[in-house]
């Protein structure tokens, strides 16, 4: 059942999560309830067409991370059984990479084995709080410190925790173009 506006409803497709990772504005979640490919591209292929005040907050593959590392849940149907609907298990998100709104295999980008995938809306809200929830409570959004402390640790496994941290420092300071959070804020983020 979907409520009057899609950014409410209990479940949102990929490209709605990805439109909230990235950007964070319910209108974007509400204006991909009807997933197009070509549409979620254009959105970021244009930022000087986009409206006063948008600004990236995340990335896709935040996503991608968090549902290979079982952080949030999802669900689909697999190509070959399209009427049975499954939890997706994490393991698989290794090897896909999500194009919203479809996730395929990074190698075979036409070989998609799910289809109609969908999250719980309110893991994703929990997991990426609103801009204006984040500025009130807290300076740097700890779903970005783990992303890209766990990204870093996956391609520096030889790095000790304290390299880590100063690594993540500089790389949050280049993506994010803004000062980096401390190093008591990434060693409180990352062991949650």
């Amino acid at each position: 059942m979907s409520s009057d506006q899609p950014f409410d409803d209990k479940y949102w497709n990929l490209a709605q999560a990805c439109a909230w990772v990235e950007y964070r504005e319910k209108q974007l979640v509400n204006d991909f309830s009807m997933p197009d490919r070509d549409a979620y591209k254009a959105l970021g292929m244009y930022p000087s067409m986009w409206p006063v005040g948008r600004q990236r907050h995340g990335f896709v593959e935040d996503l991608r991370r968090a549902l290979e590392h079982g952080r949030i849940k999802s669900s689909g149907y697999r190509r070959n059984t399209p009427d049975n609907l499954e939890e997706i298990p994490a393991a698989e998100w290794t090897d896909l990479q999500i194009r919203p709104p479809l996730a395929s295999f990074a190698e075979r980008p036409n070989n998609q084995p799910w289809h109609r995938v969908r999250l719980l809306s309110a893991d994703m809200k929990r997991l990426w709080r609103s801009v204006n929830e984040l500025s009130g409570r807290s300076k740097f959004d700890p779903a970005a410190i783990r992303a890209v402390y766990e990204d870093l640790s996956a391609s520096n496994p030889d790095m000790s925790q304290n390299e880590l941290i100063i690594e993540l420092q500089g790389t949050f300071e280049e993506r994010f173009k803004k000062k980096p959070p401390s190093r008591s804020t990434i060693q409180r983020n990352i062991s949650t």
